[in-house]
């Protein structure tokens, strides 16, 4: 449990101290007050990224000179985490001894909740896909330098077809059995079936009563792998034949049309949320997801990572807002909400809840 927090030149924040000494804080206050960006901070010296922001331009922009710092840290129950940052040098401390990123983010984790990620989840095949593969990272360290790789692999056969496409239309030419891009295509596979491994198998993990994830292939013929998955030699060889057959067509179009990076999924509780949930029922059916994904990660980490609910009671009716804030989940971990009202949280959360007023704490 967090019991305390600094923050010197993050955000608006030129110096900021706050003490914890509740399993559920309630952070309250106008816009604009740094409610998110306290989020923020807890979310980047547990994750080691903004929950976000694609940078990591967080250092307060009131500071003069060429070298600029700005510090996160947190004590908790046991140990004191630092992570300083100067201009583009990072350093992580674990009680006042520099330690590596590794072992730094292994010791804690933490979730955020917000609604601009319910409208990602929502309405980008991109974010959910990041979700999956976010929530097989928190407990595979090694699933991240596979997607880092993957993502590389699809710059450099993309970058291949693209030749190879510009060949077949200036020169009526398909180069199907072009050695490179034989090359780019067996390593694309390998990579591949590692990664559908591990999402069908957290897939699989989500499923609960009158809930559960359904994973869509891009190809049909890829429909198979939900059942051979675990076998990787034999997900190999039907992606080597599927890709075999779809050669033509990335050729033709300089771009790799199957694979994980085109893949989706959706929530399914007794209709499809995508297609006939309502607002409020789709931010429920969101909170269930990242609830689930807690009790998933809990199981392999051996315990519940912090979790962050930034003004998610904005858009919730009243039933809705009680289903979402279920004092048994909140309290089976430190949890830390936002929100411009406190009195919009149900009485039962907001009395055993320390609050926070942000209204009278100054930028510095």
């Amino acid at each position: 449990m967090i019991k305390k927090l600094k923050l010197q030149n993050f955000r608006k924040f030129k110096d900021l101290e706050l003490d914890f000494d509740s399993n559920i804080v309630v952070l309250h206050g106008d816009n604009a007050q740094g409610k998110s960006s306290i989020l923020e901070a807890i979310h980047i010296i547990f994750n080691g990224k903004s929950p976000w922001s694609g940078t990591d331009e967080y250092i307060h922009n009131g500071q003069n000179g060429i070298n600029k710092h700005s510090r996160i840290e947190i004590q908790t129950d046991t140990n004191i985490y630092s992570h300083y940052k100067d201009n583009n040098r990072k350093v992580y401390m674990i009680d006042n001894h520099k330690t590596t990123p590794k072992k730094f983010f292994s010791q804690n984790r933490a979730t955020i909740f917000n609604p601009e990620k319910i409208d990602l989840l929502m309405l980008s095949p991109a974010r959910r896909r990041d979700f999956l593969d976010e929530t097989i990272s928190y407990t595979n360290y090694e699933y991240p330098y596979t997607l880092t790789n993957f993502k590389k692999l699809i710059r450099q056969r993309n970058s291949y077809l693209k030749k190879l496409s510009k060949q077949f239309y200036e020169k009526g030419v398909i180069a199907r059995n072009d050695p490179q891009l034989n090359f780019w295509t067996g390593q694309f596979i390998e990579l591949s079936s590692e990664i559908y491994k591990e999402r069908i198998d957290i897939i699989k993990k989500f499923e609960k009563e009158k809930f559960k994830l359904q994973y869509t292939f891009c190809e049909k013929e890829l429909n198979k792998i939900s059942k051979m998955y675990e076998d990787i030699e034999r997900t190999k060889d039907l992606l080597t034949n599927t890709f075999e057959l779809n050669k033509k067509r990335d050729i033709a179009t300089g771009y790799t049309n199957i694979g994980p990076h085109r893949d989706d999924w959706n929530i399914f509780t007794d209709q499809d949320i995508k297609k006939y949930g309502s607002r409020g029922q789709k931010r429920v059916a969101i909170g269930n997801l990242i609830f689930t994904a807690h009790d998933i990660i809990a199981q392999e980490l051996g315990y519940y990572p912090t979790l962050l609910l930034d003004d998610i009671a904005s858009e919730l009716d009243k039933e809705n807002t009680k289903e979402i804030f279920n004092k048994e989940i909140l309290e089976k971990q430190q949890t830390f909400i936002t929100t411009v009202d406190p009195k919009v949280l149900p009485k039962n959360i907001l009395s055993i809840s320390q609050l926070i007023d942000l209204n009278g704490i100054k930028d510095s």
